[in-house]
């Protein structure tokens, strides 16, 4: 009994030393990102700079980490090529969540849109700071450090649907979740990030399984990508028939 106590108070330990690095990286570039709105005139000439410089420093400080934590030996996080890549069945979850989440969202009276940022951003910057950059960025972070940290835990999980899920996927999609919370403060409505936070979770159980099952992060982004281009096109989209 004391064997199996010890190994859930390390399970546990780990869990929330996982939770804690994510936190301090995301306020680390929530700060550095605070002290830029100073610059209105940049901002407002540059939109996309705020999200960059935010996303820039959640990147730097994950791999940063990542190379303390492996001592250099960072391809035990996930960056390393992907073998066995169920590459059609990505596509299709990743488009597909996209898809359907932003149909769902288009039902929901607000005053906000969940995309109300990107306004003055031009498609192509679009294309390469949301769609690109920022799946790249938040899945270093999300599956990379915090799903990688948590990977001596991966024989806890539990099965639904014939899918095992295992505890480092769960945990990182449940920060992943969490992250968009902070939608609120933009003055979104309740429900939309309610919904949007539902999508981030599935999104990060679809880009965590595959991602563990891989051993790299290629597949993670990929699913992500997808999935900021579907909902963002299917927005797009909706918008013109309104």
């Amino acid at each position: 009994m004391s064997i199996f106590k010890n190994q859930i108070v390390r399970a546990v330990v780990r869990i929330v030393v996982a939770i804690l690095m994510g936190l301090f990286i995301l306020a680390i570039g929530s700060a550095i990102m605070m002290s830029f709105r100073n610059l209105p005139d940049l901002l407002q000439s540059k939109p996309w700079i705020g999200g960059f410089i935010n996303h820039t420093t959640m990147l730097v400080f994950s791999i940063l980490v990542m190379l303390v934590l492996s001592k250099g030996k960072i391809s035990t996080y996930g960056f390393k090529l992907a073998k066995n890549t169920q590459l059609k069945q990505i596509i299709l979850l990743g488009l597909g969540i996209g898809i359907i989440g932003t149909l769902i969202q288009s039902c929901i009276p607000r005053k906000v849109t969940p995309f109300a940022f990107m306004e003055n951003y031009s498609f192509i910057q679009t294309v390469i700071f949301v769609w690109i950059y920022a799946s790249v960025c938040e899945e270093v972070l999300t599956r990379g450090l915090i799903q990688g940290y948590l990977a001596p835990l991966t024989e806890y999980g539990f099965t639904i649907f014939k899918l095992r899920i295992s505890l480092p996927v769960l945990v990182s999609a449940l920060f992943f979740a969490s992250m968009h919370i902070t939608l609120l403060t933009m003055g979104m409505d309740s429900a939309t990030v309610l919904t949007i936070v539902l999508f981030a979770f599935i999104l990060g159980i679809i880009a965590g399984y595959h991602s563990e099952k891989t051993k790299s992060l290629i597949p993670a982004i990929i699913t992500h990508m997808l999935f900021n281009a579907g909902g963002h096109c299917t927005g797009l989209l909706i918008g013109l028939f309104r």
